[in-house]
C-alpha cells in the first residue's frame, strides 16, 4: 500500500503545473508546502481538510482510494446516468475483462517458477484484484443506472428498482 506522502505527490502530478500550483491553490508557498509534506522545520503533515482540498483541486480520487485500501476496501465511482450510454457500458465491460486478466496473469507469473506467492507478489496480486473488483462494481452500477426505471417526470427512482427494456 502507498503512504500519504505518495498520495500527495500523485495528486500534485495530476494537477496542471504540479506542486507549485497546488501549493498556491492552498494559499501556501512551495517551501511551506514542502515543509508540510516532508515534516521539516517544525511543520506538521497536512490536515485532512487540506488533503481533501488537494483531491478536489486535482480532480482525482487518490485520497479516497488510499483510505479505502487502508481498510481493505476499494474505491468505486458512483456512475452518473446522464453521462452513460451503451458504448460506455461496452468500454467498461472490456476494461473489467482486461483487469480480470491482469490478476490471472500476475497469479500465473507469481507461481510459475517456485509455486509460492511471496509477500511482494501477494501485494501486487491484491492491488490488481482491488482494481478489478472496483471496475466490476462500477460496471454493474452503470448498467443499473442506465437501465433503471425513470418516472414520467424524468426523475430516476432511488435504489436498484426494476430494469426497463431498452429497444433501439
Amino acid at each position: 500500500m502507498v503512504d500519504l506522502k505518495s498520495v500527495v505527490k500523485t495528486m500534485c502530478k495530476a494537477y496542471p503545473s504540479g506542486r507549485s500550483a497546488m501549493a498556491g491553490a492552498l494559499g501556501m508557498t512551495e517551501t511551506q508546502f514542502n515543509n508540510n509534506l516532508y515534516e521539516k522545520n517544525g511543520c506538521r503533515f497536512f490536515e485532512i481538510a487540506e488533503l481533501e482540498a488537494m483531491e478536489d483541486i486535482s480532480g482525482t480520487n487518490h485520497l479516497a482510494d488510499y483510505f479505502a485500501q487502508r481498510r481493505g476496501g476499494f474505491f468505486v465511482e458512483i456512475p452518473n446516468r446522464d453521462e452513460l450510454d451503451h458504448v460506455d457500458l461496452f468500454i467498461k465491460g472490456v476494461k473489467v475483462a482486461a483487469k480480470s486478466g491482469k490478476v490471472d496473469q500476475q497469479i500465473n507469473i507469481s507461481i510459475a517458477d517456485d509455486g509460492v506467492i511471496d509477500e511482494g507478489e501477494k501485494a501486487e496480486i491484491m492491488a490488481l484484484h482491488r482494481k478489478h473488483l472496483a471496475a466490476r462494481d462500477e460496471y454493474v452500477k452503470s448498467v443499473v443506472a442506465l437501465h433503471e426505471r425513470v418516472d414520467a417526470s424524468g426523475v430516476q427512482s432511488r435504489g436498484v428498482g426494476a430494469l426497463k427494456t431498452c429497444v433501439e
